[in-house]
Parts: C-alpha cells; structure tokens; sequence
C-alpha cells in the first residue's frame, strides 16, 4: 500500500516529540519494514524544509514557520500547507492523521489524495475535561478553534480509528461520528527496543540512590492526576519518610515552571524527596522506570496510555486508575493494581501494598511484561494494515 500519515511530532526529526509522535514514529517504521511505501509528513527541524528517507520512510518536511504562531493560527496555517504538501505527492490508498491539532482539517474537506483515516487519540474536547477547565477562558476559545477543527476533520473522514473502545464512545456523544466505519486499534510499542534501552541507557542525573523510589512519566498536568500523586505520597511520607517520588516529564510550555513549584508546595516539608527531573529521552527514561520500586500512573482519564504499556514491557510494578483506556490492556491484580482515580487515598494505600510486599511485585511483573508483548509493533501494525486494506478495497 501507499500511505502517507500526517503529525507534526515524530522522532528523531521534529524538535518535540510526545505519545502521537512515538506511536507513529513506530508504526510508519513497521509499516516500511512489512514492505509498504510510506510517507510522512511532518515539521522540518528548521527553516529549510525538504524531502529525506529514514528507515525507508519518506519524509517531507515543512517548514517550521508554519507553526510558529499562537496555538489556533498554528493549527490552522498547518493544516494549509499539510493540504497543499498533499496535492503535490500524489495518490495514496491512505491519508492517516490524529485528531489532535486537526493536522487534516483542510484535507478533509475534498480528500482529493485518498481515503482519510482519523486517528481518536486525545481531543481538546476530552483533555478539557479531564483537566477541569471546561469554563476557563482559554479553554473555551481553545475549544472553539482547535476543537471545531478537530470535530471537522473527524465529521469528514472516510474511516475512524480508535486506539481505545474508551475514547471511540466518548467522542461518539460530542461528535456525528456514529455514522462512519471505525475500529478500535491499539497503540503500540516496540518491545525488544524499549527493553534493550533499559538496559543499556543510563539513569537521569539526579536520580536518587537511597531510599525505595515510587516514579511518574508523562506531562506534568492536571489530567495526568499529579497532584493526587503528591497527596498521596504526603499518606505514604507519614509512615515511610524515606521513601522518594521521581516525576520524570516536563510541563507544557505555557507553564513555565509553575506546576513544579505547585507540586513542591504540595509535599511541603517532603519537598527534599520530590525529585522532578523533567522531560528524558528514552535512553535515560526507561533505565529510570525499570530502577523503579513502584510506578505510579494516576491519571485521571486516559485515551490509551502508552506510558502504562511501557512500564508493563519493563516489568515494572504499577499502579492505574480506572474508568478509561487503561483497563483495555490493564487487568486488576493481574499486571498491577488498579485504584480509583483523583482519590489519593486509596493511591497512598495502593503504593504501600507494593513497597510492603516483595513478593506481590514479583507476581506482577513477570505478568505484566507477557501481556505488554501481545501489543508489539509488529502484530497492530498488520491489524492497521489489514483495517486499511479493506477500506481501500470497499470491504466491509
């Protein structure tokens, strides 16, 4: 097949790379690797823009400036020139995109290059909510621009596809999107290579050396369930004050700082055991989150969450939250231990079941890290192929 996906984030080239851009970095390695003629397009590192092969991928690069403008200009002026890259590389079978950012907004309007694919992988819709911003300024215009785009390109697609039955439902309610042919496929992870990173890479600097360590990997953000995060370790402290809680992720760029400095206002006379060690590469990442005692991940919704299925493939032992895309991959008691989430409590009482029982640990480790297999590149790039062809064909 010929398929071109669309991002603006996709290691090593772009400059920001977060979970859409590590997914598709994956899958348009595997996609090229079972022998399908792929094309990216994607933000250049710089001013130049051009065309380069990695991997045997095609990537065309777009200049920069096109995205270097406040977030709804951005998203707009983007999707233009994603349109106009389009018309210029010919015929796909497929024109895959995420709804996030609606890099396919204006593509989706005639869909003159092929077949276009939506990806359901977050949503400003969603993300609103789960932050609890619904009636903020910012996010009411954020959802009148980014999200109406967002809801345009999904509304217009050929085909829908989810990376959990989760999010599919919910966008179901804000979005005429029941009509359209969907299916639900997961996201997914190299396995061997994430393993092998571990280890081989090396710890962050600052990683603590004493003490047992409970870790936290993703954006430092409300809907990511920090704050309950640090409450609960507050629970945990109390009884067990050596204990070290590293929050390996970095804040959005509209922070600046700000939510660090709330979170060590948060453990308070704790704080010297609050390490935060912002954004790593994977090659000090996944060494950090297999050294870890307990990884905590208590979001507060999550589409999919590749950062759970990650630490699942390092046999780590790790605690969820319930009622989202967790529990599509994630079985209770089984690969970890599953609490309710904004409630620390139940967090605090769940993180010191695994630093209280060795043998637990060992139980789920092992467990989790054979069910991490079964989302290996390989295996869901054949079941996005297979989804692909029949679209391209007219199957049903």
């Amino acid at each position: 097949m010929r398929l071109c996906i669309l991002t603006r984030e996709f290691p090593p080239v772009t400059r920001y790379t977060g979970g859409i851009g590590t997914q598709y970095a994956i899958l348009a390695a595997e996609l090229a690797r079972q022998g399908h003629d792929v094309h990216v397009v994607t933000v250049a590192p710089d001013a130049s823009g051009g065309d380069r092969s990695i991997e045997g991928i095609e990537l065309h690069l777009l200049s920069a400036g096109v995205v270097a403008h406040l977030r709804p200009v951005a998203d707009i002026g983007w999707s233009l020139a994603v349109d106009r890259a389009l018309r210029k590389l010919g015929s796909f079978d497929v024109v895959y995109a995420a709804e996030w950012g609606a890099d396919a907004w204006r593509y989706a309007h005639h869909r003159g290059s092929g077949a276009l694919v939506t990806n359901l992988t977050s949503s400003y819709v969603l993300m609103l909510e789960a932050s609890g911003r619904t009636r903020s300024l910012r996010g009411r215009l954020g959802l009148a621009v980014q999200g109406s785009l967002e809801r345009a390109q999904a509304e217009r697609s050929d085909a829908i596809v989810a990376c959990s039955q989760a999010i599919l439902e919910r966008l179901r309610v804000h979005w005429d999107i029941g009509g359209i042919r969907s299916a639900v496929l997961p996201n997914t992870l190299d396995v061997a290579r994430t393993r092998a990173l571990a280890a081989t890479g090396d710890l962050p600097r600052g990683f603590p050396t004493g003490g047992p360590v409970v870790a936290f990997s993703g954006r430092l953000e409300v809907r990511k369930g920090v704050h309950e995060l640090v409450a609960a370790m507050l629970e945990v402290w109390e009884s067990r004050p050596e204990v070290n809680l590293v929050l390996l992720g970095g804040e959005g760029r509209a922070r600046r700082g700000g939510m660090s400095r709330r979170l060590r206002e948060l453990a308070g006379k704790h704080a010297d055991r609050l390490y935060l060690l912002g954004h790593q590469p994977p090659e000090r990442l996944f060494p950090a989150i297999a050294a870890a005692d307990v990884v905590a991940l208590p979001s507060r919704w999550e589409p999919f969450g590749i950062a759970a299925l990650e630490a699942m493939a390092l046999g780590s032992p790790l605690i969820l939250t319930s009622g989202s895309g967790f529990e599509e991959f994630f079985e209770r008691e089984r690969d970890g231990l599953m609490v309710p989430p904004r409630e620390p409590g139940s967090l605090a009482h769940a993180i010191g079941r695994l630093l209280d029982d060795p043998s637990l640990c060992r139980r789920l480790g092992p467990a989790a890290a054979a069910t991490a297999e079964l989302y290996d590149a390989p295996a869901v790039t054949r079941q996005h192929v297979d989804f692909f062809e029949r679209l391209a064909s007219g199957a049903t």
